[in-house]
Order: structure tokens, then sequence, then C-alpha cells
């Protein structure tokens, strides 16, 4: 049924639902009738659903008691903070195949919002965008070497490597530098760079970094390895706070 949730659109009729999930129309009607005794759906009018407070109310306990998220908020304030700053900050995990924001924080010197298509909440590319580059880079080599006979179309249009060898010395590069710093991949005229976050048992489980406009780095090599550093050092305290059970 998490297809469902993933489904575009404001409402859902139990016939609409029956066809994207590949089911009947009475086995639909069993889960909309389950959904809604948990108020993750409500009637909306006569056939029609819309999600219910019930995941509102999950959310608020994930803000609230999420590892990574608590893990990562001194962090995230601290990158927010840096002095003549201009950016958002990014706090990502792997999801599936996909990489999902799961918080973000805004500069107190934004003055105006930057196109950040990487919303809280929204799956993303794992082969674009700096936030998702540096998990793809820190995945196993068997998990790699999967992504790359599925998604090698995918693979080759983002740049990474035209065939396995060339795709995993890029990724390997990518790793042992600690942090990735992309140009305008998901929106234009930004840049990202992002560090990645370990969990307890050493594994990929996210990655932490600025979205800031291009401008504000563009010809200053200095001020893009501060920043990178501050990514580098935030993405190695959360990866600390978790091991140390520190949050």
């Amino acid at each position: 049924m998490l297809k469902l949730f993933t489904m575009d659109a404001p409402e859902w009729t139990v016939d609409a639902a029956a066809k994207a999930l590949g089911v009947s129309p009475s086995t639909a009607y069993e889960y909309f009738r389950s959904l809604v005794n948990a108020r993750l759906l409500v009637a909306f009018k006569t056939g029609r659903y819309v999600i219910g407070p019930a995941v509102i109310e999950l959310d608020r306990q994930v803000r609230r008691l999420d590892p990574l998220i608590r893990g990562a908020s001194p962090a995230m304030s601290a990158l927010a903070a840096v002095p003549g700053m201009n950016a958002t900050v990014l706090l990502c995990r792997l999801y599936g195949p996909t990489v999902m924001c799961v918080d973000q924080r805004t500069s107190a010197m934004l003055d105006q919002a930057l196109p950040v298509s990487f919303e809280r909440g929204r799956p993303m590319p794992l082969f674009r965008g700096a936030a998702s580059k540096t998990i793809l880079a820190n995945l196993p080599p068997r998990a790699l070497r999967r992504h790359f006979e599925q998604s090698g179309q995918a693979i080759r249009e983002a740049g990474l490597g035209d065939d396995w060898k060339t795709f995993n010395t890029n990724l390997r590069r990518l790793r042992q530098k600690g942090v990735c710093v992309t140009y305008g991949e998901i929106d234009a005229g930004v840049v990202g760079i992002s560090s990645p976050i370990f969990t307890p048992e050493g594994d990929i489980l996210g990655s932490i970094g600025l979205v800031v406009p291009q401008t504000l780095i563009a010809g200053d090599e200095a001020r893009l390895s501060d920043l990178s550093d501050r990514v580098i050092q935030s993405g190695l305290t959360v990866t600390q706070a978790l091991r140390t059970d520190n949050v």
C-alpha cells in the first residue's frame, strides 16, 4: 500500500487505487477500510479519500524521535549559522533506490529562497546531486554493481561512467575525497556540497550538506574549500553522535 501514498494525486478513489496497485476493487476496498480505521486515510467526499491526520502525527514522531534527525540537529544549526552564509542545509538518507531529504534548515541570512527541488519528503535520484552521489559512492561494491546493471543508462547520463570500471573508479575517488561538490545538477545556479553519514556499524546511512548560490563561491576556491571542510566535519560529527548514541 506504500505505492498508494506515493501516487501524485490530492485524492484517491477505490477504483483508481485498484488499477494503480494491480489488485481487484474488492481488495483495494479492504485496504482503504483498514487505512481509514487507522486514520491514515479519511473520506473527503463520497467515494474519494485523502491522507489522514495520523500521517501528520507520525511525521511529528519522526521529527522528535528519529536518531538521524536528532543527531544531526546541532550540526545543521552550525552550518546554517556560518558567517556570511546564504544557504539551505540538507539532511538526507538512503531510501530504497532513491535518496530522500528528511530535514532542512535555512540560513538566517538568506534574503530570498533558493531554488531547492530537494524538498523534505521528496525522493530524488541516486545518481544526481551532491547529497545523492556522496551516498552512492559509499555503498558496498555488490550494491554498486547491482545499480550499474539495473540503471546503466541513468548512470551514463549522469556522467558517472560509461562502463563498470570507470563507474567504480569515479566513485572510489569521490569516496576518498570525503565530500561531493556538484554544480547545477538538480537546480540551475546552485552548488551542492555534501558528505556522508554512517551508521554505528559503519554502513552508509545518509548525507549532510549545503546548497548555496553559485555566485557565492564563483572563482573563490578558498571559500569552497572552507565550506567543504565544514561539511566534512559535520558528517563526522553526526556519525560520531550516532555511534555514541548521543542523540
